[in-house]
């Protein structure tokens, strides 16, 4: 044996190891409250970046019961977002955070060494998330029969505000539902909210973008969520706009019950008007419109005055 040969045998070479930067990604599931859920670790270094992400939201389940799928949309969203902030802004995407949706915090940022970006999100996530396990797939299977399940489920599970306002479009003014999108117009189910990839628009006229959503007084913490990701495709969709000269206005609208609806208490319509107030912070950070009513008729004819307008 060579003297080469035996210094590899006894001493191993050595895999040289990289140094970064890592920061938790939080969720204050509930607005005001001191829980909060890692739900990522963010990892940049000189070479590049790593978004180590929660995959077992399956767990969820069991905190939530039925409000766990509007947890996942909100994390959906939140760290696909900070994944193209990453890459465009690296370090700077960590130190002055700008989250998509409100309740996403970035933690204080530490330095690391490990064998890859990658490596070190992946100890992290072991070390300070309930939500990971190593060694499955990103997000996890059961995590998607979730938004399936929640999905397949009557009202409960779908927002029948677009179809309604739609259908009182159609009848005043006909050739307006055209601008409506091609799901509503064929009354095809509508999943609450797209893939991480779609980008769902209710309605495109020639001089309105209007998405629709409902507040419901007994279910807003996931109603809250499904919105949030409503205004973050309105603002995918505005900065499409091949003419920024000439942009569309882009509004939320949405249904909430009025103060003197008897299916409401007191406690609930105060909830109500803090989760319109925080949805109304978030439009005006992306400089969308947030609008309330409470009647589809209130709804369809906004709609048929700003399209004539």
């Amino acid at each position: 044996m060579t003297e080469q040969e035996f210094s590899t045998a006894v001493f191993p070479a050595f895999q040289r190891s990289v140094r970064a930067r890592w920061a938790p990604v939080l969720l204050e599931p509930i607005a005001g409250s001191y829980e909060r859920l890692v739900i990522g670790v963010a990892v940049v270094g000189d070479n590049g970046f790593h978004l180590e992400i929660a995959n077992a939201l399956d767990r969820l389940k069991c905190l939530y019961s039925e409000d766990a799928q509007g947890a996942i949309y909100a994390i959906r969203l939140a760290t696909e977002h900070l994944n193209h902030d990453l890459s465009a802004r690296a370090l700077e995407a960590l130190t002055d955070p700008k989250p998509a949706i409100s309740g996403v915090i970035i933690g204080e940022c530490r330095e690391a060494e490990g064998e890859s970006y990658q490596a070190i999100g992946a100890s992290w996530m072991r070390t300070l998330s309930s939500l990971y396990v190593a060694g499955i797939g990103d997000m996890g299977a059961l995590a998607d029969d979730i938004e399936e399940e929640a999905d397949s489920q009557a009202e409960g599970g779908n927002d029948r505000l677009p179809l309604l306002v739609l259908h009182y479009v159609r009848e005043r003014r006909e050739g307006y539902s055209r601008f409506f999108s091609s799901d509503l117009q064929e009354g095809r189910k509508r999943r609450i909210a797209g893939r991480s990839h779609e980008i769902l628009i209710d309605f495109s006229g020639s001089k309105l973008v209007a998405n629709f959503g409902t507040l419901r007084a007994g279910g807003i913490t996931p109603s809250v969520n499904v919105i949030k990701r409503r205004l973050w495709d309105l603002k995918v969709d505005r900065d499409q706009e091949p003419n920024t000269l000439l942009v569309r206005p882009h509004e939320m609208i949405l249904q909430c019950p009025h103060r003197d609806d008897p299916q409401v208490t007191q406690r609930q319509y105060d909830g109500i008007q803090q989760a319109l107030e925080a949805l109304e912070k978030q439009a005006d950070q992306e400089a969308l419109r947030l609008r309330a009513m409470t009647t589809v008729a209130e709804i369809g004819e906004h709609v048929l005055v700003a399209e004539a307008a």
